[in-house]
């Protein structure tokens, strides 16, 4: 469900309507944490175990690329400029 779209004509793609994913993210890393502490989880502890950890993991990732696109959002318009660009030097 990611919806990457063109950000103006930079040849970049961002994430957009992702507050949705974080959403139900959320709601599966609570669901499978309380499937954890069940007394019958059992034959399938590894597995839940696993998954998990997988979706803490793709949390994690989603956060970190969400604060690097707002970063990166605020910085590009900057960056573009062309004042900047000629102060900058060419390195």
């Amino acid at each position: 469900i990611l919806n990457i779209h063109p950000y103006k004509d930079t040849g970049t793609g961002i994430l957009k309507g992702y507050d949705d994913l974080c959403n139900l993210l959320d709601e599966h890393i609570t669901i499978t944490q309380s499937i954890m502490f069940s007394a019958n989880k059992g034959p399938f502890d590894k597995a839940i175990d696993e998954w998990n950890t997988k979706l803490i993991l793709i949390s994690d990732i989603l956060e970190k690329w969400i604060s690097v696109q707002r970063s990166w959002l605020y910085l590009q318009p900057i960056f573009e400029s062309p004042d900047i660009n000629r102060q900058l030097p060419i390195e």
